[in-house]
């Protein structure tokens, strides 16, 4: 296998997962997770009577650079770069955030995971089948049975006795499970200036505020569009445009702008229920992303598949053992969550090239063939930017 791509492991030392810690630092709250020193040092520099994280979905390092010059207020802002969370998925990562877990604590690792209590796989965020897209009953299959946590939200309110007032403003179209955690503290917005006039307004609010603004894009536009879209580009300068207008209207505040993932080019779509060598020695459907697919593999025939995988698909994806992949540290560090071997299975593939691995059982509907994806080891999907104002 060729090593000499351009690959990026996650460092928690250093990533998005930081500035998290660092807000929870800053309202003395615990974090066992390495915080941002910038971000700490503007913190106490400045002592705000708002802090506000801007979370705007798939917005890597790299999309910046190809679409907005230099001289532009989200990159003249910019302080450096951190490596996203693993994997680098929108589920994952905003877990992390919320929970103030490394994914190794949590469990929320895909966008579809297996659960064997049902023999199903689901799409965790929007609660349904993976396969036929029909709705789960929460009432009948609860994953917050197994997966529960304590947001940062009940963290803080607890240390501040309630003083700190949290809101949440997203986007109109945010998944049911970012609905259900940002709870009371959500406020829709149905565009992006709403959601800055939003923010203006809770900033002018009496009190201290921690305000936490999501937007779904350019996650959409490059899943449909690809990485160079002109789409990308109109977006992400509207969005520059929108911000240098606002953010000097934010009273009192320090702003945090990041993103949860980048994003990569999806140039082949590799479909493993027809690769009969390697899904006829699969002992149940796969999960996880596309870019980082979790596979289940007949006891004693592990060896025989990763041979196999090495064959078909070896100059794309590297194929870790979930033992590995735990070792190596990509989900970090921290008490292990008792869901998490389970959703890792026998190996994790990851991508390292331009292609993607989906599954279709028979009956199931036919997955998606994005022209960008996430998930990957890519510079362009796990780096992404810290900005400050």
């Amino acid at each position: 296998m060729n090593f000499q791509q351009n690959i990026v492991c996650p460092d928690y030392n250093h990533s998005n997962l930081g500035i998290i810690s660092s807000v929870l630092n800053y309202y003395a709250v615990p974090s066992s997770t390495k915080s941002s020193a910038d971000v700490d040092s503007l913190l106490v520099q400045k002592h705000p009577r708002n802090v506000i994280f801007l979370l705007i979905d798939a917005m890597g390092t790299g999309i910046l650079n190809r679409h907005l010059p230099e001289d532009s207020f989200l990159r003249s802002h910019r302080r450096g770069d951190l490596t996203a969370v693993y994997p680098c998925t929108t589920v994952c990562v905003t877990s992390s955030f919320f929970s103030g877990l490394q994914p190794v604590s949590h469990a929320w690792l895909a966008w579809s995971l297996y659960f064997k209590e049902w023999d199903e796989c689901i799409e965790v965020f929007p609660y349904r089948d993976a396969f036929t897209g029909e709705p789960i009953d929460p009432n009948e299959k609860n994953i917050l049975d197994f997966m529960g946590f304590r947001t940062i939200f009940e963290q803080i309110e607890a240390a501040a006795d309630r003083k700190i007032k949290i809101d949440c403003i997203f986007t109109d179209v945010a998944r049911p499970r970012l609905v259900q955690i940002a709870g009371d503290h959500l406020t829709k917005a149905h565009t992006l200036e709403e959601l800055f006039q939003n923010i203006e307004l809770k900033c002018a609010e009496e009190g201290d505020h921690f305000i936490i603004g999501y937007w779904k894009s350019p996650d959409d536009l490059l899943h449909n569009n690809g990485l160079s879209h002109e789409s990308v580009t109109e977006f992400l300068s509207k969005t520059d445009s929108l911000l240098e207008q606002y953010a000097p209207r934010f009273s009192d505040a320090v702003g945090i702008i990041s993103a949860d993932h980048g994003m990569q080019d999806i140039f082949n779509h590799f479909h493993l229920d027809q690769i009969s060598p390697l899904s006829e020695l699969m002992n149940h459907y796969p999960s996880g992303d596309p870019r980082a697919k979790a596979i289940s593999v007949i006891p004693e025939k592990e060896d025989l598949f990763a041979s196999r995988f090495e064959r078909e698909l070896g100059d794309e994806f590297i194929l870790l053992s979930a033992d590995e992949f735990l070792r190596r540290g990509f989900l970090g560090e921290g008490p292990l969550h008792p869901k998490v071997k389970d959703f890792l299975g026998s190996f994790i593939a990851l991508g390292v090239g331009h292609s993607d691995l989906l599954y279709a059982p028979p009956g199931a509907k036919s997955p998606k063939e994005f022209k960008g994806h996430h998930a990957g080891l890519t510079e362009d999907e796990m780096q992404v930017p810290l900005i400050l104002f």
